[in-house]
């Protein structure tokens, strides 16, 4: 079991005495700002954690009150150390226990007060839980602390050709085929949808093939959908493009209907959207574009995949691997979109920082480093460059939380603002893409050096 005070007591922290904490409101610190203000707290003996709009600050009592002036307090929390608190996923999870109050959402986890040394940490890329280590930005909002202004460049004509032949409607229209099939794996509608991908993927002209593979603890079997088009110039430099098209109830065993159109023939979709857009643009780069299935069982589907590139030799090819899960959904008119890989991948944001400010301006970016629970997790263990790209209001617990997760009612015509919200998370990722798929450039095309 890992405790968080062993890790802080490991590294010299101060931490591991109880403190006074607070929590409060970061609204619209520039980056600058916060970052003075977080060595400010550590100069004076105490901890913090960034977690979107919020900043837990825990500093000895004769600090505390000089840390806090002139800021806005949303809760006196009393004395804490971090082995009083965990994270606790509010989705996505295999088997979740039942949420516990939180004093701050952040990402896909929520901050709760508990004993963390009874708290069962393992299996991590599925766990409902995580230890809290401090001093750790957990989510950062990059536009309210300026990041996203002073990321946005020129549009690359190149890429803005490849941007403007993204079909929103015909994303949504793939979606809700998509969720016309019960694609729990447990039901014969997912063999329905897998001959349904096929068919797209190869009148687009690509490479098709299935993985088949059996869902761990059982004899059922199902297949990923596997599509590739070879790059013209660097056919073994891949850029790999995922996303699940299983889906599920509350209840992993519950047969009722699974239509799944936010979760996840949202990002399926986004998946064979790319296809189409790359078929219309080739690229130099190898793409390799891949429904998986097993995802909710346990993230089987992109395990098996990473696995088979690992025993074929194929895992250093793999220069980028972009994951979409759940981006059809806006609750209100704030498009915010969460960016989730590892601490030691965090290299990956710039480039859909950049993106998203310069081809999707109308998104919120946020950036979280505790990756769990989806198909980047097989890629972020295996050390390859990985992201997912997720809506932020997915969690029914959330504010503006999509009410429909994992349930009968998951349907395309309670996706509010899907158009918005998908068409401007495919923007962000295909230029991302074009950049990482490589193009020729005007002149060269035209045989001039």
């Amino acid at each position: 079991m890992f405790s968080p005070l062993a890790f802080g007591l490991q590294m010299g922290l101060t931490t591991a005495l109880p403190m006074p904490a607070a929590l409060i409101a970061l609204d619209h610190h520039p980056q600058f700002e916060l970052d003075r203000y977080t060595r400010q707290i550590e100069q004076d003996g105490g901890w913090w954690l960034e977690m979107e709009n919020r900043l837990l600050v825990v500093a000895p009592p004769s600090r505390l009150p000089d840390l806090l002036a002139g800021e806005r307090v949303v809760a006196d929390l009393g004395w804490i150390r971090p082995d009083d608190l965990a994270l606790q996923t509010r989705a996505c999870g295999v088997d979740e226990g039942p949420a516990l109050p939180s004093i701050a959402d952040t990402g896909r986890f929520a901050l709760v007060r508990t004993p963390a040394t009874l708290l069962p940490y393992k299996a991590p890329d599925v766990s409902e839980w995580r230890p809290v280590v401090p001093n750790r930005v957990l989510t950062k909002d990059l536009r309210a602390r300026g990041l996203l202004a002073m990321a946005k460049g020129a549009p690359d004509p190149e890429v803005q050709l490849r941007v403007d032949a993204i079909d929103t409607q015909r994303w949504f229209d793939t979606l809700s085929t998509l969720a016309s099939y019960d694609r729990s794996s447990y039901g014969s509608g997912i063999d329905q949808a897998r001959d349904w991908l096929i068919g797209e993927f190869s009148a687009l002209g690509l490479q098709v093939s299935t993985q088949t593979f059996t869902i761990g603890g059982t004899a059922t079997q199902v297949e990923n959908v596997i599509a590739r088009r070879t790059g013209s110039l660097y056919p073994d430099e891949w850029v790999i493009v995922g996303g699940h098209y299983d889906s599920r109830q509350q209840s992993i065993n519950d047969p009722n209907q699974s239509p799944g159109a936010e979760d996840n023939a949202s990002g399926c979709a986004g998946v064979v959207e790319a296809a189409r857009v790359f078929s219309q643009f080739p690229p130099q780069r190898t793409m390799v574009f891949v429904c998986f299935a097993g995802e909710e069982q346990g993230l089987y589907g992109g395990s098996a995949y990473a696995q088979s590139l690992e025993a074929g030799g194929d895992l250093a090819k793999v220069d980028l691997a972009v994951i979409m899960d759940m981006i059809g959904y806006s609750g209100d008119a704030d498009l915010d979109v969460l960016l989730e890989t590892s601490s030691s991948l965090s290299g990956v944001f710039p480039a859909f920082a950049a993106a998203a400010a310069t081809y999707a301006p109308e998104l919120r970016v946020l950036t979280d480093t505790i990756a769990c629970c989806s198909d980047h997790m097989p890629f972020i263990n295996r050390g390859v460059p990985s992201l997912l790209t997720i809506e932020n209001d997915y969690s029914p617990s959330m504010p503006f939380g999509y009410q429909h997760y994992h349930r009968t009612t998951d349907v395309p015509a309670n996706l509010t603002r899907a158009q918005e919200m998908g068409g401007g998370i495919l923007k962000m990722n295909i230029a991302v893409l074009a950049d990482a798929g490589g193009f020729e450039t005007p002149v060269l095309r035209d045989g001039f050096e």
